[in-house]
């Protein structure tokens, strides 16, 4: 069974919003934008949280909760809450045109062979969350080893009332050794976590960076064999660009709730090959989406410049993110993703004319211009061009192709010289790309 989109009416801050579910679906934004409420609204359709008169955003309409699910069996199918003040809850089945009122353990005989597993943030949270799995475990009658060693996991932390930190890296390790086993356990994993849909929060919590992205790729490979999974996260570790269909973004504009999310296909041909290799090359891409604004570089010299003449300048936002593409050309591919996310962003950018330069190579460069122009909503985004690049700008002087060697490094030394003056032109630039 797998949950194919929610929609939420009139729930706590929420006037509405529909998600797209993915087999991860990754939640994120900045606190109090409505992610939790999103979650609690999970809870409450699965009667496993009770709505309070302080739930309703406007008392005078219901609060309107709809699930559409997929089973091999049913096909598609939804499940609807209905709740007025100061009214019991009622509940829906909406299957092939019609709606009939049913109860929500009719439901769950019936209807939803859904094994919620809940890894809150709370202080037993873990120890909750692997109790219901062992519960759920025990209900099927599966693998008795992956059961004693739930057994011994949760007599531990019961003896030695451990910190959630050490909770957490014990959860961690029980996920880690389960599929690092995964062709031993193969059938039976599958059998075993079909139908278990796990809410995660902050998996970040008390990991350090490198346990959190072996934490992401644990998640990844569980939703790739069945789980099918929530994680709200602050953290880019938990936010991978190749997985961009999973985003979900929550933003408040107007004192009102929004979502955005883009689960159709942003890349075809050669660029789903070159982006996915800039992604290898790049992995923490991700954070882009906590950023207020975005700046879109081609490579490490002009990230430096940048982020140094800015600081100079006293102009240096932290909430702004330098994003290195790799190439002028992997540009385009960011502002796709940008552009569906409603991100706002500025695209920097060499124009690349310089006269040593050949009539292809000209040609090449000012080709790529025009479709990184050509792909900027000036609504979200703008653009910054460089007079031919960063370094001529900084210089006062064309340069020549034998000058571009270690050019980071150079650079860096050139505008750190105490006696360096930023040109009006090229203070002009770095002011328009951090407004």
């Amino acid at each position: 069974m797998e949950i194919k989109r929610l929609n939420i009416s009139n729930w706590q801050n929420i006037r509405y919003l529909e998600i797209e579910f993915e087999k991860l679906l990754i939640l994120i934004g900045e606190s109090n934008r409505g992610k939790t409420n999103i979650l609690k609204g999970l809870s409450a359709i699965f009667g496993n949280y009770e709505i309070k008169d302080s739930d309703f955003k406007d008392k005078n309409i219901p609060i309107e909760i709809k699930i559409k699910f997929y089973t091999n069996e049913k096909g598609f199918f939804s499940l609807k809450l209905l709740k007025k003040i100061g009214e019991e809850n009622k509940y829906f089945i909406l299957s092939h045109g019609k709606e009939i009122k049913i109860s929500l353990n009719q439901i769950k005989n019936k209807f939803i062979n859904l094994n919620g597993i809940i890894v809150s943030s709370k202080e037993n949270g873990i120890y909750e969350a692997l109790n219901q799995i062992k519960s759920i475990l025990i209900l099927k009658n599966k693998d008795e080893k992956i059961i004693k060693e739930l057994d011994s996991k949760l007599q531990y932390i019961k003896n030695n009332f451990l910190s959630q930190s050490l909770q957490r890296k014990i959860f961690f390790g029980f996920l880690k050794n389960i599929l690092n086993n995964i062709e031993k356990y193969k059938v039976n994993l599958k059998n075993q976590l079909s139908d278990i849909f796990l809410i995660f929060e902050e998996p970040e919590l008390h990991l350090g960076p490198q346990e959190s992205r072996e934490m992401y790729s644990l998640l990844i490979k569980l939703s790739k064999i069945g789980v099918q999974i929530v994680i709200e996260t602050h953290s880019s570790y938990f936010v991978g660009l190749k997985e961009y269909k999973s985003i979900c973004l929550i933003k408040k504009i107007k004192n009102e709730i929004n979502l955005f999310q883009h689960t159709g296909e942003l890349f075809n041909g050669d660029e789903i090959k070159k982006f996915n290799m800039n992604y290898w090359i790049n992995p923490d891409r991700g954070e882009m989406f906590f950023a207020k604004k975005v700046i879109l570089v081609e490579g490490q010299t002009d990230k430096i410049a940048l982020s140094y003449l800015a600081k100079k300048l006293n102009i240096y936002n932290y909430n702004y993110s330098i994003v290195e593409c790799g190439s002028k050309s992997i540009i385009p591919q960011f502002i796709k993703i940008l552009n569906a996310y409603r991100i706002p962003y500025i695209a920097v950018y060499d124009k690349d004319n310089h006269k040593w330069r050949n009539e292809t190579e000209l040609e090449n460069s000012n080709l790529k211009n025009k479709s990184i122009r050509r792909l900027i909503n000036k609504y979200i985004g703008d653009f910054i061009e460089f007079e031919n690049d960063i370094e001529e700008e900084i210089y006062q002087e064309e340069r020549e192709r034998k000058n571009y060697k270690n050019k980071p490094y150079y650079t860096l030394q050139k505008i750190s010289d105490e006696e360096y003056s930023i040109p009006l032109k090229l203070e002009e630039k770095i002011r328009k790309i951090y407004k």
